[in-house]
């Protein structure tokens, strides 16, 4: 190759490359693009739902892939699963077991699975062992179980915390003057057994 040739020949390698380098950008851009695109019609009846809840209704979760297409949400401590696709709507039956009203709802942190933390009132057998129980309950299989009881649940940053009584000190006094031990039973985000704390007395 003629040195006069080289200018020429290098800019021509170097434009190559840069127009390889913006081709791609492009290409990744359009293809992104495209997804968003496609998720688009969806998501956009999922938002106009959730828009058209009662005011009392709560939103629980919201999935807007070509799965599931569906908001659930909470209603006089009952929970509905909308489908945009069919524009159907149908309770969910979260427990096996009546309860007077939902405490809490949450997200594990992929989305996939939803807690929901009731309260059985007058329908527990001994409020200390069985008032509250935890339901966690899989988007993708549509179906719950039961991950816990006692007599408070407690959503921490890193774990999920129940309260439980394990034994009684007097159980020949009356009931009212019953003591209680109890231990913190810890699960992670997602609803699996962790570790329980050692005993200590319940302060009624």
């Amino acid at each position: 190759m003629h040195w006069d040739h080289f200018p020429m020949a290098f800019l021509s390698y170097h434009f190559k490359i840069i127009l390889r380098q913006r081709l791609a950008t492009l290409l990744y851009l359009l293809l992104m693009l495209t997804a968003a695109h496609s998720q688009t019609p969806i998501a956009n009846r999922v938002k106009g739902v959730a828009k058209s809840l009662p005011p009392d209704a709560k939103v629980i979760a919201k999935y807007t892939d070509n799965h599931r297409h569906c908001i659930y949400y909470l209603k006089n401590h009952r929970v509905f699963c909308f489908d945009v696709m069919t524009n159907q709507q149908q309770e969910v039956s979260i427990a096996n077991t009546s309860y007077a009203h939902v405490l809490s709802t949450w997200l594990s942190p992929d989305g996939n699975f939803f807690f929901i933390a009731i309260d059985k009132g007058d329908l527990a057998t001994f409020y200390l062992d069985d008032g509250q129980e935890l339901w966690r309950y899989d988007s993708r299989t549509k179906r719950s179980n039961k991950i816990g009881q006692g007599y408070a649940i407690e959503r921490h940053k890193e774990s999920i915390v129940i309260r439980r009584a394990s034994r009684c000190i007097n159980p020949t006094a009356p009931l009212s003057h019953q003591r209680w031990m109890g231990r913190k039973h810890h699960f992670d985000l997602y609803g699996k057994v962790i570790w329980a704390e050692d005993e200590y007395e319940i302060k009624r």
